[in-house]
């Protein structure tokens, strides 16, 4: 069994990493990329980091795992979401189980999604999001104590800091996260692999400095921060030096993340708007507050930037009563719709429901009309243009079988709408089908996600200086297994990425039966409410 290595970066995009490579600055990447293969890393659907470090981990797709955002979705309910997901949902079925059932240990450091976390031969310690440092958080449970205080302090709201303290408070994650690497790294394990989070925060906040496609850009705030990314950049290179003199010469080492980084999408897609225009939708009559009669007059009568400002300035309460008011879904007349708008939380990515008769609690679509009905929709989104500009809003629309199989695949909408990149979905069900995404919510979180990663491996029998295309996410775990010298079990989704290798070795695959660790899915109501608090301070909820 060979000795392999993976640091994940949650997030790392080439677009930030390619600038600095041809400056130079990036010196241990650039020897990754001379002495080993390189290239883009697909993501997950969506390209969000809980479906996709849960696929890494089980190379499976999520109608097989089931976890496809950080809560449960749940296409079938008109609440859209439940429960927390959790590790509870698959442990038993990842990389480091096979490789403890075929004899191999393992240590898994802050791989998001972990928690909690589950006997392993070896040791893990949960990733992003966890509700603290418990000794739920790491297996065996004693490892809190023998490591002492390395937990994720995280501030109660990293959107309410300062600037500069969001930037301490990274720094701060990076500098633990170096202290416990070199301290586990000390004792030998077959597969050693660590999650670093940083860059992902770092796109979701500071991207709106160095990008002008956003309207939150500001020059005089570019001048002073613009080389925050390249800052963080910069310091995941150091990181990356440090486990290179740490790795012997017969040890491979894999570098990936799990999605990029791109600006959120400054234009928004009211998708129930536009299917109550097709008559697919009946939104439910509603007498309006006078609150509400106000606050429709101000989006009329006040700039984006003022209402912007004014919501700064407003009370606490002021300022829920009014998040509610925009983000409310004027309420739909479900027994009368048959179609809507499911949230997918991921931009560009926006899903459709189709309200199907003895599915839904008030279905009114005959099975019959199902498909008929899903194919003029794809039809009619393809051809939906932005009435300001005419250009496409929609790049695709995919079934949902054309993404998902598995047990789980009835949890994802019937239709995924994949927006182009300056569009995200929308909640409105009355209004403009394509407006403009309030200001103060892309000032909160100016950074989103796109679908590709970096990928990056180096070691024996790994080809140098060469750079691979069609490789995703999914295909790293029993790529990962079989430079390991292991065999692939046969019900994992991806493949072995066979171009990276210089020679020829069978890809030996096996029938295994991994039993789950838990019975019981769901956190504790404490727990979970520690962890959706911690979503909401990250700006995920």
């Amino acid at each position: 069994m060979r000795k392999v290595y993976v640091v994940g970066f949650d997030g790392a995009s080439w677009r930030f990493i390619e600038p600095l490579l041809q400056r130079g600055e990036m010196p241990n990447f650039q020897r990754l990329i001379n002495e080993g293969t390189h290239g883009k890393l697909k993501s997950t659907v969506p390209f969000h980091s809980a479906p996709a470090w849960v696929s890494f981990m089980t190379g499976k797709n999520s109608g097989k795992h089931g976890i496809y955002m950080f809560q449960d979705y749940d296409a079938l309910s008109y609440t859209y979401v439940g429960r927390t997901a959790n590790s509870r949902y698959y442990a038993g079925q990842t990389l480091f189980d096979v490789i403890g059932e075929m004899g191999g240990s393992v240590a898994a450091i802050r791989v998001p999604m972990s928690f909690p976390a589950w006997p392993v031969n070896g040791i893990m310690i949960s990733g992003f999001p966890t509700p603290g440092d418990t000794p739920e958080s790491y297996y065996p449970p004693e490892l809190l104590h023998d490591l002492g205080a390395i937990g994720e302090a995280d501030p109660p709201d990293f959107r309410l800091l300062t600037v500069d303290e969001q930037i301490e408070t990274l720094e701060r994650h990076m500098a633990r996260m170096e202290g416990v690497i070199g301290r586990l790294m000390e004792k030998p394990y077959d597969l050693f692999m660590v999650v670093h989070r940083v860059p992902d925060p770092v796109h979701h906040f500071f991207i709106g400095f160095v990008d002008p496609r956003t309207p939150v850009y500001n020059a005089d705030d570019a001048q002073r921060y613009g080389d925050v990314v390249n800052r963080f950049y910069r310091r995941m290179d150091s990181v990356l030096g440090e486990m290179l003199q740490r790795i012997g010469p017969e040890d491979t080492l894999f570098v990936i993340s799990d999605h990029g980084g791109a600006i959120t999408p400054p234009r928004q897609l009211n998708l129930n708007v536009w299917l109550a225009q097709q008559g697919l939708l009946t939104p439910q009559k509603q007498e309006q507050s006078p609150m509400e009669r106000l606050y429709a007059l101000n989006q009329r009568l006040l700039s984006a930037r003022v209402r912007s400002a004014l919501r700064r300035r407003a009370p606490k309460a002021v300022k829920g009563e009014l998040r509610g008011l925009w983000q409310g879904l004027q309420g739909i007349d479900f027994a009368k719709t048959r179609a809507y708008h499911f949230p997918m939380k991921n931009p560009p990515l926006a899903g459709i429901v189709i309200n199907v008769k003895g599915r839904q609690p008030q279905g009114i679509v005959e099975e019959t009309d199902y498909e008929p009905l899903r194919e003029q929709l794809i039809h009619d989104l393809r051809e939906l243009r932005d009435p300001n500009t005419g250009e496409p809003v929609v790049r695709e629309v995919y079934r949902r079988e054309d993404l998902y199989h598995g047990p789980y695949v009835e949890r994802a909408p019937d239709l995924v709408v994949w927006c182009h990149d300056m569009y995200k979905e929308g909640p409105l069900a009355a209004g403009p089908v394509v407006g403009q995404v309030p200001f103060d919510e892309l000032q909160q979180v100016p950074g989103s996600h796109d679908e590709w990663g970096i990928f990056l491996a180096k070691g024996p029998g790994i080809a140098a200086g060469k750079e691979i295309e069609g490789a995703q996410l999914i295909d790293v775990t029993p790529t990962v297994l079989h430079a390991m010298e292991l065999a692939v079990p046969a019900d994992m989704d991806g493949r072995v990425l066979t171009d990276i290798f210089t020679g020829e070795r069978e890809i030996e695959s096996v029938e295994i039966e991994l039993a789950r660790k838990s019975a019981e899915s769901h956190l504790s109501e404490d727990e979970e409410q520690l962890i959706k608090d911690k979503l909401k301070g990250w700006g995920y909820m």
